[in-house]
This record gives C-alpha cells, structure tokens and sequence, in this order.
C-alpha cells in the first residue's frame, strides 16, 4: 500500500486531534493548526478578528491557503485558492464556509466564491460529518455541478474500555458551556433539564446530577443534588469527573450538529440521552445504544426563516414541556434497571469501537477518497 503524505489544516478542537493522532494506514499528516480565540495570543487573536469583521463586511467565506509540500491537502477550515494541489475538505453544516454566519450565505456573490471552488478539478470531495449536514449543504448552495463529489464521512473518536464501580448512587453528567451569558446555557438545554432533574430528584433518592458549565444564577436557588463547575480541568480530570464516574450522560442541546460530547461518552461506554437534532439520529439507534428526546426546538428549521436567531434564542430560553416530559420519562427507564443502562452503554460503545462511527470505519473511507483524490 503507497505512503501517502497528507496536510492537514485544521483547528485546536479535539475532532481534529482524533483525524491526526489515528490516520488512515500509511497516510502521514503534516498538521497545520489554526488556532481559535481562545486558544492564541492577544496579537494572533486581534488578526484573526480584523480577518473575520473584513470578511464579514464583504461577506467573504472561509477562504484558506497552503504552501506544503504535500501532494494532497484536507481543509477543516473552509475552501482552498490559488493552490494548484488536489484538496478534500469536511464540513459541519453549510455555514461552516462562513464561519456560521447564516446571513453570510445568502448573499449571492458568496455563493458564487463557494460553488466556483468546489467546482474546481482540484477540489476533489466535499465530506459532510452527516446525511443532515450534506441534506443542509445542497438546500444552501446549489450543489448541481458538483454533487457527485459530496461524500459522508462520519466524525469518529477513539474508543476507552471503562470498568465502572458498582454503586447504589446514579450520576447523570451534562457538559454545557462556561458562560456568563443565560443565553449559552438554555441553547444547550440546560433550563429544561433542572425541571426535569427536579421531578426525578423527588421521584428518586439515589440520582445526582453533575454538570460541567455555568448555570445562571437565577437557576442555582434551591437545587437539590446537583453540582457544577466552571473550572477549566485538565483532560484527564475531566474525562475522570464527567464521563468515566457517571452512570448516564445527558445532551439535552437545542444547537448542536454533530455533537462531539455524545461520542465521547459513546466512546467510555455511556448509555446517552439526547434530543433528536440534526444529525443525532445518525448517531444513535432509540432503545439500543441510547435514547432520543423529541423537541420542536430544531434551528435549522428556524434559521431558514431567520438567519439571525432572535426569534431561535427568543424560543429556546422558555422552558419546553415536550422535552421535560420526554426527559423524564427516558431518564427513568435507565435509572431504574441497572441491566438497562449495562446494554445500552455496550452497544453505545461498539458503535465507536467497531460501528458505524469507529476510526477504522472512517479510515476505510478517507483511504479510499484520498486514494482517488491523487489518481
């Protein structure tokens, strides 16, 4: 099988570190990190920003550019120009082309920049996380001269075998945003998961809920069996605290895609509770490696209609009953049977293992794309 050397052009988020730590066999990544906000200095940071308010004020998408000497690139970060090397990019959604500025997208001299690039001969595939991505993709942008091109890939993450202690106590874990902004916390569900922890906390003694993220402080009065912490912990504190002790992990989210902290709880073995959003029916199978909520709440379908999210953020900060309810009743199930909660986080864990979302499943694809990439 021929070595193939590969650049990498990615961000600092952990899904990036799961393509470059576990390539494909005989690929070699040269990894270019582009560093988010949060992860550079006060001068990469103040460039970055001057970047993204020119781009946002000419409307420009992602637009990157490579040096390398690598005979093939695969951009995380936007469209590739001027290179005259055959590139593949993966995407989230349609916005991920422009930094997730929906109004952004809809200007027609933006469209025109993404579909002259994806059309190009040396773009040579477009590869959505999801089947929801790449149906959000062709309902943004016309797709037609370059459809066949559009490949899924699914996001994957290392699997980590967990024996958990036996313990009378359950612990439900939640991993939400540390924010000061309310907003932050009722996007990611959070509001409504407290009114359903409180009819549980009443239902049963055994049951805690830990949260990793900021609660607002007019949510904090009078919750009973329930910790957080803002603290930024080290890796494997973290992962200890809120996916190798618990017993359940909960996504009650409003905003994801392709939630990263599913799959890693998938990958320790954690029967997972979330909403039916986006992509998450890809993920999980209901009643087998986990549990979906039913909610009204999905913003793809609010952002066609209001590319700003007012009326979104407006509706997402009320409490929805549809989703206590269906919170309740699916947290019950696995609180209560203990051989319950066993099966499903097995089967949780072979799907990251040796399932559809496992690193060999997506190595076999991305293989088989670079491989046609250089032909």
């Amino acid at each position: 099988m021929k070595k193939l050397n590969v650049e990498l052009i990615a961000g600092p988020h952990p899904l990036f570190k799961e393509i470059s730590n576990y390539p494909p066999k005989n690929v070699k990544y040269n990894v270019k990190v582009i560093p988010n906000n949060t992860y550079n200095n006060f001068l990469s940071r103040r460039i970055k920003g001057m970047i993204t308010l020119i781009q946002s004020i000419l409307k420009l998408p992602r637009m990157m550019h490579s040096k390398g000497n690598s005979e093939l690139i695969h951009s995380t970060r936007g469209i590739l120009i001027t290179n005259k090397k055959p590139w593949v990019l993966d995407i989230e959604m349609a916005s991920s082309f422009t930094s997730l500025n929906w109004k952004n997208l809809k200007n027609p001299l933006t469209k025109w920049i993404i579909t002259r690039y994806l059309s190009s001969p040396y773009c040579k595939k477009i590869l959505p996380y999801s089947e929801a991505a790449k149906k959000n993709l062709m309902e943004w942008i016309d797709c037609s001269k370059f459809k066949d091109k559009i490949e899924v890939v699914h996001a994957a993450y290392h699997p980590t075998k967990i024996k958990r202690k036996h313990t009378d106590k359950v612990v439900i874990s939640f991993i939400c945003r540390t924010s000061p902004d309310p907003l932050d916390f009722y996007q990611k569900g959070g509001h409504d998961l407290l009114k359903a922890f409180e009819i549980l906390n009443k239902k049963y003694k055994n049951v805690h809920l830990k949260i990793k993220g900021t609660i607002p402080l007019h949510l904090r009065n009078n919750l009973h069996n329930v910790t957080f912490t803002e603290e930024n912990l080290p890796r494997e504190k973290f992962y200890e605290e809120f996916l190798y002790k618990p017993n359940i992990y909960v996504q009650p989210t409003l905003v994801d895609t392709f939630a990263i902290a599913v799959i890693e709880a998938m990958s320790v073995g954690l029967p997972v509770v979330a909403t039916d959003m986006f992509a998450m029916k890809e993920i999980i199978d209901e009643g087998k490696n986990g549990f979906l909520i039913k909610t009204k709440m999905h913003w793809d379908r609010y952002v066609k209609r209001d590319p700003s999210y007012k009326q979104f953020n407006k509706d997402a900060s009320k409490i929805h009953p549809e989703m206590v309810e269906d919170l309740v009743k699916k947290l019950s199930l696995l609180i209560e049977n203990k051989n319950l909660r066993k099966k499903i986080g097995e089967n949780a864990f072979k799907t990251v293992d040796s399932g559809k979302l496992s690193i060999n499943e997506r190595n076999k694809k991305l293989r088989k794309i670079y491989e046609e990439a250089l032909r």
